[in-house]
Order: structure tokens, then C-alpha cells, then sequence
């Protein structure tokens, strides 16, 4: 029994060192894959969306496997979310990897009893996330690789690196006279509060971060393209003019008065 006992501290305890001796700020962003091996589809039930947010929110500069900069592999993370065999409920757990594959962290288990699919797992990320936000993570500048693969440019915000201007501005491309983002998603605030603007077939939909919600976002409203015309209509069906602009900024005009969703890096 003393002897069951020992095994089971040890290794309770070298699963906390990954934990608690991996500096996950020594490395410049993440990488979150398009699809979990779980889920039947990529981003189902917006997992993979909200996995990119979540670790924006706690200090990483995370990015989508398909728009991952031009770095260094070993200066980033390979984020993953594994669902652990539960009798009851879903159980979800975020892992990270380095450059050789090397499991260097490994987060608290995110628990849900929500029978519903997507608020189950929804419900159970954003619980696996707690780990994270205790760690006040805050990762250094993304390093990136010139054409010329001789030198390095570093990733700071000044307008005489043109390399960061592409990392860090949104990509709007004009389409049918007005500006729109190109990507899948992109974070907002207002306010003091956090937004994530999502890509639809329609146009865009608009989710504000709550604790309220049960998956921690909550929809706002959506941006539907018209031909020329863009309009934003709320969740109680209120019909505004909406418009981006150059630096990506979600601006919503209604009654003569503008309310400005900041585009966030």
C-alpha cells in the first residue's frame, strides 16, 4: 500500500513539473490545428475558433495551422485538445508540444455535464483553459524569417517593418465597393470587453465573451452582405449600417451615432 502510494505522488508530481517548470512565455506564439482528431470536422461546433481566442485572451499569439508565420518552427507551441474517456459527462484536456514533439505542458481537465454536443464541449474548453489564465502567460515577439533567409527580422509594432504590418493588420480585400476582413477570425473590443468576429456564408457573425454563456460566448448579432449594401442586425432584429475599415475596425452606424469595435492584434 506505502509503496502504491509513492508511485502515484511521483508521478502527480512529475505531471505538475511539465506544468509548473515550462515557461510558456519563452516562446512567441501557438499554433491551433484547423480540426480536433475527436470531431468529425474542422472547427466543429466553433472549438477550434474558440481555441485560437482562449489563448489569445491568456497572453499567447496564437494562429491557425493554415496561417502560421513565417518563423522559426521551435519558437512556437502545437496546441491540441484530447477528450478523455469519462462515464459521465465530457472531459476535455489542452496539450502542447513543442518544434520535436515533446509534450511540455499539459492543462487541467475541462469537465462538462451538458448533455447537448456542442454545449458540452464548448463548456468543457473553456474550463480546461483555467490552468492556462493562472499561469498570466505573456509570450515574447514573433521572430520572423526574411526572403533572405540569412537574416531575421523581429516582429515589433513600428511602421518601417513592413514584414509586421502583414503580421499584424487584418487583411481587408474590397468587394463590391466595400472593405471586409478576409479572415476566418478576428478579435474586437468595446467598451472594456472582448468580441470575436467569425466568417460566415452570409456575412459575419458577431460574439461578445460572457461568462453567462454557457460555451463563454455570446452571439450579438450578424454582418449580412448584400451586394453592395452591409448591414448588421442585432439578436432582437434591430437593423443597422455596418462598414470595415482600412485598419479593420467593425463600425456599426445607427441614429447618427457610430459605436466602434477596435480591431485587436
Amino acid at each position: 500500500m506505502i509503496r502504491f502510494i509513492f508511485i502515484f505522488l511521483s508521478l502527480l508530481l512529475g505531471a505538475n513539473a511539465i506544468s509548473q517548470n515550462t515557461n510558456l512565455s519563452d516562446y512567441s506564439y501557438v499554433v491551433v490545428p484547423e480540426e480536433f482528431e475527436f470531431l468529425e470536422k474542422a472547427d466543429q461546433y466553433k472549438m477550434n475558433s474558440m481555441a485560437k481566442f482562449y489563448f489569445e485572451k491568456y497572453g499567447f499569439n496564437a494562429y491557425m495551422s493554415d496561417s502560421t508565420p513565417n518563423a522559426n518552427r521551435c519558437d512556437g507551441l502545437y496546441a491540441n485538445v484530447e477528450e478523455l474517456r469519462t462515464i459521465l459527462g465530457t472531459k476535455l484536456q489542452i496539450v502542447l508540444k513543442d518544434c520535436d514533439d515533446n509534450e511540455i505542458y499539459r492543462g487541467t481537465e475541462g469537465k462538462s455535464k451538458y448533455k447537448e454536443f456542442e454545449k458540452a464541449y464548448q463548456d468543457a474548453l473553456r474550463k480546461s483553459f483555467s490552468s492556462l489564465e493562472a499561469m498570466r502567460v505573456h509570450q515574447k515577439d514573433v521572430v520572423l524569417i526574411a526572403t533572405d533567409t540569412s537574416k531575421k527580422t523581429e516582429a515589433k509594432e513600428t511602421i518601417e517593418n513592413p514584414k509586421m504590418l502583414e503580421l499584424t493588420k487584418p487583411k481587408v480585400s474590397r468587394v463590391s465597393g466595400n472593405l471586409l476582413p478576409d479572415a476566418k477570425f478576428s478579435n474586437y473590443s468595446n467598451s472594456g470587453k472582448s468580441f470575436l468576429l467569425r466568417k460566415t456564408t452570409e456575412g459575419y457573425s458577431l460574439y461578445e465573451e460572457s461568462t453567462s454563456a454557457a460555451d463563454g460566448l455570446l452571439l450579438k448579432g450578424k454582418i449580412i452582405l448584400m451586394d453592395t449594401v452591409v448591414k448588421y442586425m442585432d439578436t432582437s432584429g434591430n437593423v443597422a449600417d455596418a462598414a470595415f475599415d482600412a485598419t479593420g475596425n467593425l463600425i456599426i452606424k445607427k441614429d447618427g451615432s457610430s459605436t466602434v469595435y477596435k480591431f485587436e492584434i
